[in-house]
């Protein structure tokens, strides 16, 4: 066994090729020793054959000589500090024996056993139990080292995928409630085994186990791994340096996303495009599992609970039908449905179907916490809402979003209601309580709370009453949006009182008045005169002879009024005509003949012509004064 060996340097202990006399990686002579270089930690430890090779260093298959040659894995780690600096060195070394310790102390049949620690020529070393059988790598298309694409030997069946998520999911949990948590940072197909004689999935490759990254490290290069993990399984906080339990769930929902679809999320990592090619309630359960932010994802024990439900060979649980006969039977697709039928979910709360449900399915703290909301919750929207939030915690809040952001209206004159409208929208999901209010008294919204559900728009009525303005300062204001998980919402408000546009509203104003006034004055004194001149005409009609002593009258006053005219009035002239002492008799015919219907008609239009102007001025400021005292 041992003659298939490679050689190592005893420096670095990398692969160097038999003839060569200096490590072509460290440098370091070789020597010409007998020593065997694939011995490590003085003799105990026999390096068999290098097994992978990656960003946190490499991994090696070696025999314990203290331990009856027993197999184990033997990882060398990569360097996070300065090797000429002794204080990092001191640093990285107690860091090292801190972090070795935590793994050491670790007991569960999923992990394996951490058999010792040390370092050696300045590089350290863990060694850990060999878990023979295949890695779940083996079931996916993936490329190897050497950038070829395998085939897996064969998929596995929803099942089988469920189930070693699931022991993984129980792992993590184990992990993850340690006195000091320990986040893996690198769960991905390659690193789950199943175990060649039970089949049981156990968690390999603890070499990136940590609580922190050191800074200044690099990302991965999105193919192998590094102190970031693997790209495409780790999630975005590992790449801020900045791991948390979480962390392994967005990994392992990514590494079952791989399994159960073949499709590879180092091709496109933090995208998962054919999630919706899975069941509804495993999809959703993934979907929560593979939120970005780390605060909304799902715990490993929530998701090993979900995952459980969904692997029941039996599928003896009760299932819940929405409208369009959508059936789940476990918790985990439910806040997804009921954003899709919120209407009927709203009904099934508060009339008790969800908490039979929930009771059929052994969930009686959502039944109380659903009872609870009931109770204290008399709007239906906002108790939906609570109930879907406690069964998801992790659930986007819903976000509400303004149009226009501010309201500007410039020049104004004093108009006694300035209206704009502003439309508010919940942009994400649910349902969202939101309480509008103005910060100054000449300024009016309504409604002063809006119902906003997803993709629902709802208008907020902006009144600014601008009697009471001083002219030409600028006025400022805020109407100001207050929706629950959320900053508020300050839409600015500003005016200015314009002299020009006051004084040409004052003339609107009066002019809005007075015209129709003036108007309905002419048209009663019009209605007036008709009514003077039917009542005048009446008699002449009855006799048609009064007119023509009428005619003689004025003929005789227009004939003595020419014999008598005073000097002062000869020569005065109108339409034409000179007024003259007629000189012979001859003279007082045409006047005597055609002077009375003249002078009648003159009379009446000049009657008319006055009374219309008196009445349409009188209107005018009667309505000019109604329109500003009224």
């Amino acid at each position: 066994m041992m003659s298939t060996a490679p050689r190592l340097c005893p420096h670095c202990h990398r692969e160097v090729r038999p003839q060569s006399r200096f490590c072509p990686h460290c440098g370091q002579g070789l020597g010409t020793t007998a020593a065997d270089p694939n011995l490590l930690n003085g003799g105990n430890y026999r390096i068999i054959r290098s097994l992978t090779r990656g960003g946190m260093g490499q991994v090696f298959l070696a025999e314990d000589l203290r331990a009856f040659d027993r197999p184990c894995i033997v990882k060398q780690m990569i360097e996070y500090y300065d090797p000429s600096d002794p204080e990092e060195r001191r640093r990285a070394q107690e860091r090292f024996e801190e972090e070795g310790r935590t793994l050491a102390s670790l007991n569960h049949p999923g992990v394996p056993k951490i058999y010792s620690f040390f370092a050696e020529n300045g590089r350290f070393y863990i060694v850990m139990e060999y878990v023979e059988g295949e890695n779940l790598e083996t079931y996916v298309t993936h490329i190897d080292d050497n950038g070829t694409v395998v085939r897996p030997v064969r998929r596995l069946q929803q099942e089988e995928v469920l189930r070693a998520i699931i022991q993984v999911a129980r792992i993590l949990e184990y992990l993850h409630t340690q006195p000091r948590p320990v986040v893996h940072q690198d769960i991905k197909p390659a690193n789950l085994i199943l175990e060649r004689q039970l089949g049981y999935a156990r968690l390999v490759d603890f070499g990136t186990a940590r609580v922190e990254i050191p800074p200044g490290a690099a990302p991965g290069n999105g193919q192998r791994a590094s102190i970031y993990g693997t790209d495409g399984y780790a999630p975005p906080e590992q790449y801020q340096g900045k791991p948390v339990p979480r962390s392994d769930v967005f990994a392992l929902a990514a590494t079952a996303y791989h399994l159960l679809t073949d499709d590879d999320p180092r091709e496109h990592p933090f995208k998962f495009p054919r999630l919706a090619d899975l069941p509804h309630e495993l999809r959703a359960t993934l979907e929560r599992a593979l939120r970005t932010d780390p605060n909304e994802r799902i715990t490993a024990a929530e998701l090993y609970a979900a995952l459980e439900t969904l692997a029941t060979p039996s599928r003896t649980l009760e299932a819940f039908t929405f409208p369009g006969g959508v059936q789940i039977r476990s918790v985990g697709a439910l806040p997804a449905l009921v954003d899709e039928h919120w209407d009927a979910a709203r009904s099934f709360l508060y009339n008790g179907d969800f908490q039979r449900w929930l009771r059929d399915i052994n969930r009686h703290d959502l039944v109380v916490a659903a009872d609870e909301i009931i109770k204290e919750e008399p709007n239906h929207d906002a108790g939906l809402e609570h109930f879907v939030r406690v069964v998801d915690p992790g659930l986007p809040k819903p976000v509400v979003t303004v149009d226009p952001p501010a309201i500007n209206l410039g020049s104004i004159a004093r108009e006694s209601a300035l209206i704009r409208r502003v439309t508010v929208l919940n942009t994400t999901r649910g349902y969202s309580l939101a309480r509008v209010s103005a910060s100054q008294p000449w300024i009016e919204v309504f409604p002063a709370a809006l119902n906003l559900w997803a993709s629902i728009p709802a208008d907020v009525r902006v009144q600014v009453r601008a009697e009471g303005l001083p002219f030409r300062s600028r006025q400022h204001g805020e109407v100001t949006i207050e929706a629950p998980d959320q900053d508020p919402i300050v839409i600015p408000v500003t005016a200015q009182v314009s002299l020009t546009r006051e004084v040409w509203r004052l003339i609107r104003r009066a002019l809005r008045g007075a015209i129709p006034e003036a108007w309905r004055s002419a048209t009663s004194a019009w209605r007036r005169l008709a009514r003077v001149a039917s009542s005048i005409r009446r008699p002449f009609a009855v006799a048609p002879w009064l007119l023509w002593i009428v005619w003689l009258a004025l003929a005789a006053a227009i004939g003595a009024g020419l014999y008598y005219l005073p000097p002062f009035l000869e020569g005065l002239s109108a339409f034409g005509l000179v007024l003259r002492r007629p000189q012979v008799w001859a003279d007082y015919v045409a006047p005597m003949l055609l002077g009375p219907p003249f002078l009648v008609s003159a009379g009446w239009l000049v009657t008319v012509f006055l009374v219309l102007v008196i009445a349409t001025v009188a209107g005018a400021v009667r309505g000019v004064w109604k329109s500003f005292f009224r």
